[in-house]
């Protein structure tokens, strides 16, 4: 297969979108991704493997981290989700995205491997996250990776990465997300995602509040492993814009100094330092400027990262007079709606290309009350020119609320060419 039937290919499984037809295929299914290891001959023995789950700030740790291995030397892999304009930004080597032809490669593998061991019937349909969850470990074991790092997609005790026998794990915030899945409570949230830890291993937490705390403590103490508490960081020049970005780089620094003390991997700290100042990570507090205005896109989309998001604007004291908001159905819109409306008075609601996104109706009902204006656009096009219609030469628009609306806008703003930053 080319890149294009490739990707073809991987679009024909199922998502999670779907999955709610298919009431006989649980999402929660890890014996599709131990057929897809068998089959392969365990590819995932190859590296050492690291976990990366939480509520929020996820795929900036494991950007820092990858980061700080690369300037070091390592040869990292990071898998992440979701992706902003492309599938391929999900897996990534030396903090690149890996090529099509390597892709196309890798994926017309799995569907030989499928049709010569397909797999039973009993355990359901393979999932796209499931897929590229797979294709991910293939890549990484064929380019000879040192480290796996993997971002859990939903959850972590029956999400497909925990396959991995990730003997050091990363937990960050843990609070309310994704309740139809996870539970209802911070408490039955983080049991969930704390399920990832494996025996005799180390876990590095961000801050968490005490419900989720009390709960990683008893699965550290189950599983016979060690807890080390991170700290945010000072006076280290980042390359990511954001407050908020200071507790993930100090997360993923505790990491390398687990990997280094306890893994016998070789990490300098002058060159950890340098790591954090790579900037190749899109679509978090990322600017473009065209026709005379800032936008800022970030792709926070739940009341906590929304929350953090909202301290940076304020502590960098940007003034933004118009705010771009879309997001998922299965996304608690209201209390992040809730959230902004501390910071802006303005807002543009709009709709994102997809089944998965909520209605701009939906949003306009949720946003009643909490803005002195509320506009509303049927895309994010429209979007995008009323925003230029409305605001003065020189004003910040921030557009958040999903990593799609992101993509979408970004792949608008870059057509425009008049520059990022």
């Amino acid at each position: 297969m080319n890149y294009t039937q490739a990707l073809r290919y991987l679009n024909f499984f199922t998502d999670l979108e779907k999955l709610s037809a298919l009431p006989e295929n649980s999402f929660f299914n890890l014996k599709r991704m131990e057929h897809l290891l068998e089959i392969s001959r365990h590819p995932e023995k190859r590296f050492f493997p690291i976990l990366i789950a939480g509520t929020t700030g996820k795929g900036s740790t494991g950007f820092f981290l990858e980061s700080i291995l690369t300037a070091n030397g390592i040869r990292a892999g990071y898998y992440h989700s979701p992706h902003v304009e492309t599938s391929r930004e999900r897996i990534r080597i030396a903090g690149e995205m890996v090529s099509p032809e390597i892709w196309a490669k890798g994926l017309s593998t799995i569907r030989k491997l499928l049709q010569t061991r397909p797999l039973a019937a009993k355990f359901g349909h393979l999932t796209y996250f499931e897929i590229l969850t797979f294709l991910a470990i293939w890549i990484f074991a064929k380019r000879n990776i040192e480290i796996g790092i993997f971002e859990i997609g939903l959850g972590g005790r029956l999400d497909a990465t925990n396959i991995l026998k990730a003997p050091l794990v990363i937990l960050t915030p843990i609070h309310l997300d994704h309740e139809a899945f996870l539970g209802n409570t911070v408490a039955k949230i983080a049991a969930e995602k704390a399920a990832i830890l494996k025996p005799c291993g180390h876990t590095v937490i961000a801050p968490q509040c005490s419900e989720a705390l009390r709960v990683i403590r008893r699965a550290v103490k189950t599983t016979g492993g060690i807890l080390w508490k991170a700290a945010s960081i000072s006076g280290i020049p980042l390359g990511l814009d954001g407050d908020f970005q200071r507790m993930n780089a100090g997360v993923a620094l505790k990491a390398a100094e687990i990997l280094k003390r306890h893994f016998g991997f070789t990490l300098s700290s002058d060159l950890a330092e340098k790591g954090l100042l790579s900037q190749n990570w899109i679509g978090r507090m990322e600017s473009f400027r065209r026709g005379g205005l800032r936008f800022i896109l970030d792709g926070a989309h739940n009341p906590l990262s929304m929350k953090e998001l909202v301290r940076s604007l304020g502590s960098s004291k940007i003034r933004s007079p118009w705010l771009v908001f879309g997001a998922m159905n299965d996304k608690n819109s209201r209390e992040m709606l809730r959230v902004l409306s501390g910071h802006f008075s303005k807002v543009i609601l709009t709709g994102i290309a997809g089944s998965r996104a909520k209605p701009v109706a939906m949003l306009l009902e949720e946003a009643k009350g909490l803005f002195k204006c509320i506009l509303a656009a049927q895309n994010v096009s429209e979007a995008l020119t009323l925003a230029k219609k409305a605001s003065a030469p020189g004003a910040s628009v921030v557009v958040t609320g999903s990593f799609y609306l992101v993509g979408e806008m970004r792949k608008i703003l870059k057509i425009s060419g008049n520059g990022k930053r």
